[in-house]
């Protein structure tokens, strides 16, 4: 759509896009003129990359993709898929815009895809999985993994991304907490408690 609303259209709507909830299904190319989803079509699973001028749908990987995110280089895009039946995590895959496929260390992220490049599309923060309290950091020219920050809070991390400059971590996390209370009935309201267990 335009920048004040008007003239919204439908992109590639021949797919149904996929995705993990409180995790993004979408991200832009560098230059503004493709996004890359994943979704399904007529011929199945895939990772496609669309072009915003309504023109060439490309599916450049068949199979489940989720989360994907393209360098700020250009040159390359990530994307998570099922992590041999580990609950909770995905593996990490990596493609070129062209459709070529490119060789990833095996890291486990959490499902969904939370994973994010660095500005400088060197590395890749990511969450290794789905109770995970610290942000690690794959060196893509390496394959190497260090673990990134030691939080002394232990909430749930949720979504997160890197600050513009590359130097910050920005990111929401949760506390589940419940408060349990007795109440005691007056005996004369002739009411009984029991007491339930599976």
């Amino acid at each position: 759509m335009s920048a004040d609303g008007t003239n919204s259209r439908t992109l590639a709507a021949s797919i149904e896009i996929k995705g993990t909830v409180g995790q993004g299904t979408a991200d832009w190319s560098p230059d503004g003129a493709w996004i890359v989803t994943g979704g399904s079509d007529a011929e199945g699973d895939g990772l496609f990359k669309i072009a915003v001028d309504g023109g060439a749908l490309v599916r450049l990987v068949a199979g489940e993709a989720r989360g994907p995110i393209w360098s700020p280089t250009h040159d390359l895009i990530v994307y998570a898929t099922p992590f041999g039946g580990a609950e909770g995590r995905d593996a990490l895959r990596g493609v070129k815009p062209d459709g070529s496929p490119v060789q990833m260390p095996e890291v486990g992220v959490r499902t969904g895809g939370a994973h994010r490049f660095l500005r400088s599309g060197a590395g890749l923060v990511y969450l290794p999985g789905i109770e995970s309290k610290d942000f690690w950091l794959l060196d893509l020219a390496t394959g190497k993994t260090r673990q990134l920050t030691d939080l002394t809070d232990r909430g749930f991390l949720n979504t997160f991304d890197v600050t513009p400059d590359g130097k910050h971590l920005v990111f929401d996390r949760s506390h589940q907490n419940s408060d349990i209370v007795l109440i005691d009935l007056p005996k004369s309201s002739g009411v009984t408690a029991q007491c339930l267990t599976s």
